[in-house]
């Protein structure tokens, strides 16, 4: 029953979609391990169940094997292993306290937020991005955040877990079918009709995604011929006049601020545009430290605000371990050095407004742009997920979207090189985005806070 646990609520995720599961998914697991005879052995069952549902939800991880090599397979089959522990944890802790309804949805959601805190920290999988496509219910975000969405799954498959048990808690049966009717009315009464709300005032804004293939963006030959693709597409848009326009994460395997030429080719079109003009790039300092990063420059043409990355990707932007695991990776030729975590970084800031910023997976964390959204014009994220092709994960990226912008009650703007590029309202409706691998640009206006 955990395995079919595990089939279930991976069904839930993009690419599937099948979202209502959610509510019955966990009921086999729940069954399975208040059916053993000790917390170690429904421990074991949690365990089998992460392995299930990680090893399926996490699969995506597998497309980085033409740049990681057979090192990529071992890594995925770790990372699944790893999660699973957390849910083993809260398996053993559910079945000693199979008593404390209330406390049983807590600690499965308290494992959820453990498994994001630290270097090693991830958020997929968290039962509550599975209610994107169902707005009432995720409006509890606006509250309590994603999480408070993954607190009301787990207590309706607690509850209908117990009822097939016992057959007897028909009075808990009620109350959680009541707290779920009055979740979805106050969720509901909480969108309102009109897509566009807020003052008067707007912005107009240009998303560009080039659709550059990753062996070409890794390759510096293509430097200029990615350049181009971006300068076409943005001078296409023009005719839309823009206030802002947003290139994607390393729009070019070079050092844009330190580069002269790539440098003034930005500047003379910002001047064009008499737009801000926001390009991801990485950057190095004085210092020697390389810092992944959004650049910000003028309609004048000045470079007027940077926001560096705070949470890296490990194995990815560094290597964790460095002294033990880099003689044992030096043939993936991917870890030569290592991008610099930036936590003393602000946000963007042009003219009289600040921008929410967030790099790549940044943006699948609730605290680090929640942090950043008081006084912000909206939430912005710049990724580059063509690392991952068509499989799910570019999908489950522009989905933690949704989430964001309901717990900060902003828009949400994601450009992505490939992946999925488009903006979110501040209830998780999606006004407009692009498909994975559409080269192209996209204007859209969003008002003022």
């Amino acid at each position: 029953m955990s395995i079919l646990s595990g089939i279930l609520l991976a069904l839930c995720f993009p690419k599937f979609n099948l979202w209502p599961l959610a509510f019955v998914a966990l009921v086999p697991l729940l069954v399975e391990i208040q059916q053993k005879k000790t917390p170690r052995e429904a421990a074991v069952s949690g365990f089998v169940f992460g392995l299930v549902f990680f090893g399926i939800n996490l699969f995506w991880v597998n497309t980085l094997i033409p740049y990681g090599g057979p090192f990529v397979p071992l890594g995925w089959l770790l990372l699944a292993a790893g999660e699973a522990l957390f849910v083993a944890l809260a398996c053993y802790l559910i079945r000693r306290i199979n008593s404390r309804l209330n406390f049983s949805a807590l600690v499965w959601v308290g494992i959820e937020y453990l498994r994001s805190l630290g270097i090693f920290g991830i958020t997929a999988g968290t039962i509550g991005y599975t209610q994107a496509h169902f707005l009432p219910i995720a409006q509890l975000a606006s509250f309590s955040t994603v999480y408070g969405v993954s607190f009301l799954v787990v207590l309706v498959n607690i509850v209908l877990a117990r009822f097939y048990l016992t057959r007897k808690n028909h009075l808990e049966l009620f109350l959680v079918l009541i707290i779920f009717i009055s979740a979805f009315f106050w969720g509901s009464s909480q969108i309102p009709d009109n897509r566009i709300a807020g003052s008067p005032d707007t912005l107009t804004i240009t998303l560009v995604q080039g659709a550059i293939p990753q062996e070409r963006k890794l390759d510096h030959r293509y430097n200029a011929e990615n350049f181009k693709i971006h300068l076409d597409l943005t001078r296409q848009a023009l005719k839309e006049k823009p206030d802002i326009i947003i290139w994607p994460e390393t729009v070019v395997f070079t050092y844009i601020l330190n580069d002269p030429p790539y440098r003034k080719a930005m500047e003379d079109l910002a001047r064009e545009a008499k737009a801000y003009i926001l390009t991801g790039t990485p950057f190095y300092d004085r210092s020697g430290n390389i810092y992944n990063s959004i650049v910000a420059f003028s309609p004048s043409g000045e470079v007027v605000s940077r926001y560096d990355k705070q949470h890296l990707v490990a194995f990815g932007e560094y290597l964790p371990f460095r002294p033990l695991l880099y003689p044992i990776l030096r043939s993936t030729n991917m870890f030569q050095a290592d991008f610099t975590p930036n936590s003393r970084t602000s946000s963007l800031i042009l003219g009289q407004k600040k921008i929410a910023s967030a790099i790549c997976f940044e943006s699948t964390f609730s605290d680090l742009l929640r942090k950043q959204a008081p006084g912000a014009a909206f939430l912005l994220t710049i990724t580059n997920d063509a690392w991952f092709n068509d499989s799910a994960a570019p999908y489950q990226h522009f989905e933690n979207g949704v989430f964001r912008a309901i717990e900060n009650r902003k828009y949400f703007i994601q450009c992505a090189n490939t992946g999925i590029s488009g903006v979110i309202d501040p209830y998780g409706r999606v006004i407009k985005r692009t498909k994975v691998f559409e080269r192209g640009s996209l204007t859209f206006k969003i008002p003022l806070p």
